[in-house]
């Protein structure tokens, strides 16, 4: 039970983190269209979950 609930607990994170990240790339390139967007934060993926992964 615990287990689902870190599981959730990261995805929440993950979700929140990424919109994050779309925001502020959309804030520097407000002309950026939804898919440059979303290839952004792909790109910053990795860096995403790190980042999580070291907070916990």
């Amino acid at each position: 039970m615990q287990r689902l609930m870190d599981e959730k607990k990261m995805m929440k994170m993950a979700v929140i983190a990424g919109a994050s990240e779309a925001m502020k790339f959309k804030d520097k390139n407000p002309s950026a269209s939804a898919d440059e967007v979303i290839r952004h934060v792909n790109s910053k993926s990795s860096e995403i979950i790190s980042k999580i992964n070291t907070e916990q």
